[in-house]
């Protein structure tokens, strides 16, 4: 049987993966708005304003953020994401193969 920690090591990666390629599909809409003018397509926020993205770990007192990431370098960083959880998630399928042969011998 799968473990749970593997479970869930492989649903993230699924889920990580799927948000990256949905947010590379809002720029590349987004670009198209400003015919490929990278430096001023931005995202819509929740309020319909036009924002840079940001980047930062969100924790109470000591949170770090830096703002108004330029569109093409946050593309390259997700891009670097979604491979990192690629190849992640070809560990976790695999120790999951392990995992079901272990019930089987």
């Amino acid at each position: 049987m799968i473990t749970q920690e593997t479970a869930g090591r492989i649903w993230n990666c699924y889920r990580e993966i799927a948000a990256g390629e949905k947010l590379l599909e809002d720029m590349t809409e987004s670009e198209k708005e400003f015919d490929h003018d990278v430096r001023r397509s931005t995202l819509k926020d929740a309020f319909g304003h036009r924002r840079h993205l940001t980047l930062g770990v969100p924790s109470s007192d000591s949170s770090s953020r830096i703002l108004d990431v330029a569109p093409s370098l946050a593309k390259s960083v997700i891009n670097a994401h979604i491979a990192n959880k690629r190849a992640e998630l070809a560990e976790a399928n695999e120790q999951a193969r392990i995992e079901l042969g272990k019930d089987g011998a």
